[in-house]
């Protein structure tokens, strides 16, 4: 059996022991606690995510005075390639009327959320899902309310639009993400007032403020009851703080618990959540080398290190062609020495000519040996200072290089690199043409040129390597 079969099979097992617990109340529609980027509705992605996994804190507010939340801890990761589980634990926010003398309690509430991507092709995708099993603690043990959980469908659409991200979610799902369910714990609806299938709709556009920690997000959505936006604002590469409101067309609404009112399933709510974000590390890379981290890039993770892979060994084997080559050169002066010495043995009136010419050549071999010796000695020092990240550094060697010898197109390449990790793209490119200039075969270089050309350098690029 292979292994997606494996975690098939142990999931219908999981699930068909849920649905025999029998029937609890519960509500798990708390932001940023399904699997993915959106606030309250699902997505899909045509990659693999970048992350290990991720993982955060949400609270959502309802009232002010007295305070009432809802808060959360959730888990987000990829099983398989194409299989995706969330796991969350959320702590409802009370439904009485009268806050000050309320005695409610939460319950323990535990969500699982899975969800597999079926189908890719181009910047389209499409995934199905179940979420919302949502195991209920009371004096009996933990059961679930089949009426909370949401079978699943979404499609996902990415467009590149300047140097912005746009990516669209539409589907439909069942259970919460029919519509609105009751949030009061010990009040019921008519069936006639229950929503038992719905659409829902999304937006996420990725900017590029904050694009050295990974951008930050702008997230607008209808969740099947009500219109939600918020913020994704980096603090760190791995750490991000999401702000957002829920039901923000009720927004006149906030706050109505004060007025000794029970709170309604579709109120108004002020969202705040932290998340971590652990990127997968490739060996011989440091994970802080990944930039612009977050579900979105446009050329898959997994080739983007196969390419920074390649362009270290070709670089590498540019070197050792450069340096045997001199050794060739060098093999064939000598033997020209030796040729000339027989003919001064046979010609003593030129003998004292000859001589000459033989040093001279011999001088002009060894100050280019020596010449691209000390060359040698500064790229390879650059490219220690590249990898220590001390780029000042690095582009001082490369610029003794370059002066050593000026006609080396590697040089131009690297000194390229670290001006394209300084930020100084337009030097950068400059410096890139003159080693494809100096080299017209340089294929690495001309891909570098041909992919900063169509933006697809703002994450993790093998020339910065």
């Amino acid at each position: 059996m292979s292994r997606l079969s494996t975690h098939q099979s142990v999931i219908l097992v999981v699930l068909l022991a849920l649905l025999a617990s029998g029937p609890a109340q519960g509500i798990t529609r708390l932001s940023f606690t399904r699997p993915g980027g959106m606030m309250r509705i699902p997505m899909s992605a045509t990659v693999r995510s970048p992350y290990l996994f991720t993982a955060g804190f949400v609270s959502e507010v309802v009232n002010i005075s007295p305070i009432n939340s809802a808060t959360g801890v959730y888990f987000d990761t990829e099983l398989t390639r194409n299989l995706r589980m969330g796991l969350s634990s959320v702590s409802i926010a009370d439904p009485s009327a009268d806050l000050d003398s309320s005695t409610f309690k939460s319950p323990l509430e535990i969500g699982i959320h899975l969800q597999q991507r079926l189908w890719v092709y181009g910047d389209v995708s499409f995934s199905l899902g179940i979420q919302d099993v949502v195991l209920t603690q009371s004096d009996e043990g933990f059961s679930i309310d089949p009426d909370l959980i949401s079978y699943l469908g979404v499609i996902s659409s990415d467009q590149v639009v300047g140097k912005y991200l746009l990516s669209t979610y539409m589907g439909f799902g069942t259970g919460t993400l029919a519509g609105s369910l009751p949030v009061d714990t010990t009040a019921s609806l008519p069936d006639s007032s229950r929503i038992k299938v719905g659409v829902f709709t999304g937006f996420r556009l990725k900017t590029p403020i904050f694009a050295q920690r990974g951008g930050l997000d702008i997230m607008a959505e209808w969740d099947g009851s009500g219109v939600n936006i918020g913020l994704r604002i980096p603090i760190t590469p791995d750490y991000r703080l999401q702000i957002g409101v829920v039901n923000i067309d009720k927004l006149g609404q906030f706050g109505l618990q004060s007025d000794k009112q029970l709170l309604t399933p579709d109120a108004p709510a002020v969202v705040m959540a932290l998340n971590l974000s652990i990127p997968r590390i490739v060996a011989g890379r440091a994970p802080h080398a990944l930039e612009a981290l977050g579900p979105r890039p446009t050329t898959p993770a997994i080739a983007e290190e196969s390419l920074l892979a390649a362009q270290l060994d070709s670089t590498l084997k540019d070197a050792d062609f450069v340096l045997a080559s001199l050794r060739d050169s060098l093999r064939i002066a000598d033997f020209e020495i030796d040729n000339l010495h027989g003919q001064l043995a046979l010609r003593n009136q030129s003998g004292v000519v000859l001589a000459d010419s033989v040093r001279s050549m011999q001088l002009s071999i060894e100050m280019i040996k020596s010449n691209m010796n000390v060359t040698m000695r500064h790229l390879s020092a650059a490219l220690q200072h590249y990898y220590k990240e001390n780029y000042r550094d690095a582009l001082q060697e490369v610029e003794m290089a370059i002066q050593l010898n000026p006609d080396l197109a590697i040089a131009y390449a690297r000194r390229g690199a670290i001006y394209y990790k300084l930020g100084d793209t337009q030097r950068a490119t400059i410096n890139w043409n003159m080693a494809l200039k100096l080299d017209p075969e340089y294929d690495d270089i001309r891909n570098a040129l041909r992919a900063l050309k169509e933006n697809r350098l703002k994450t993790a690029s093998f020339i910065q390597e």
